[in-house]
């Protein structure tokens, strides 16, 4: 059975998140598949990571733990050593749901996708009591370059992709400390021959707390996508100036409500400096956003 199966490389990045390690390490055991390579990397954390790591060490194909660049850095030297026909990264904070890996092994048998999609489960504390259910949408290029219009949805811990598509495309980008898996897709999607299937199951389980990278960096995750979105607009073939007047509006958008996130907090200087960031960025789509969410407003964007 194992022969008919495809090789699936898993890379499991950390850093000081012992506590929610050995769940990670557990969902991944757990698919019981039986062409899998898991390798853990672990930044030289000073929590419990080393012990728990050293508990599973033998259903592992290679760990290491040392300091490293960040996130980027540890999936890279992950990725050096991933000898898959698929693969993919899981978070140390995330979850398998089960069957993840055979659902995906069998797409990629009957399609030879490039990009297999599943659906995502985010929960808090329990994986058992999802807070949402997140399903994928418009991969095509060059539209997932327009990430602010909202059609483009991607969500990693559920997006497999082919060794073919990461060689081809150059792999992950290692200065990008954000969003190197949006960089990675549109760069996988913009390949002539991308062939993109969606599992309608979950494949996932993303854990919501408030030190994770994306919730305690919101700013500079959005700052760091319109970075890499204007790498690409000219190859996409589209319109630079209205791009980024479009991008400017959803970022004005994106300041009042982070500004207004930071007041309810009490904290009184980073919410007004959102807050005169986003008027300055678009003044008309800041306005008109802010004056949506007064009592009484018009309910919509700009």
């Amino acid at each position: 059975m194992t022969d008919t199966l495809p090789r699936i490389s898993l890379v499991t990045p950390s850093f000081q998140q012992g506590r929610f390690l050995a769940e990670t390490i557990e969902s991944v055991l757990d698919q019981g598949y039986p062409n899998l390579q898991y390798i853990v990397v672990d930044g030289g954390s000073r929590d419990e990571s080393v012990d728990v790591i050293q508990r599973y060490a033998d259903h592992l194909d290679w760990w290491v733990s040392e300091p490293d660049q960040g996130q980027s850095d540890a999936l890279r030297k992950g990725f050096a050593r991933a000898d898959g026909v698929l693969m993919n990264w899981l978070n140390s904070d995330d979850l398998l749901r089960p069957g993840a890996l055979h659902a995906v092994a069998e797409s990629w048998l009957a399609s030879g996708a490039d990009l297999i999609l599943g659906e995502d489960l985010p929960f808090t504390d329990d994986p058992t009591q999802p807070v949402g259910h997140f399903r994928p949408g418009g991969q095509r290029w060059p539209d997932c370059l327009k990430f602010w219009s909202g059609e483009f949805l991607y969500h990693q811990p559920c997006s497999f992709f082919s060794a073919r598509a990461w060689r081809a495309s150059g792999g992950l980008d290692a200065s990008l400390h954000y969003v190197m898996d949006y960089d990675l897709y549109c760069r996988i999607l913009a390949l002539p021959d991308c062939r993109v299937e969606i599992l309608e199951r979950p494949l996932s389980a993303f854990r919501l707390h408030a030190d994770a990278k994306t919730s305690a960096q919101r700013p500079r995750f959005l700052e760091e996508q319109a970075r890499v979105s204007r790498r690409y607009w000219q190859a996409g073939g589209l319109d630079p100036d209205r791009c980024e007047r479009e991008l400017r509006a959803y970022s004005a958008r994106c300041r009042f409500h982070q500004g207004i996130e930071a007041l309810r907090r009490r904290h009184l200087g980073e919410g007004f400096r959102r807050l005169g960031h986003g008027l300055a960025l678009s003044p008309l789509a800041f306005l008109r956003h802010a004056a949506s969410r007064l009592p009484g407003g018009a309910r919509g964007s700009a």
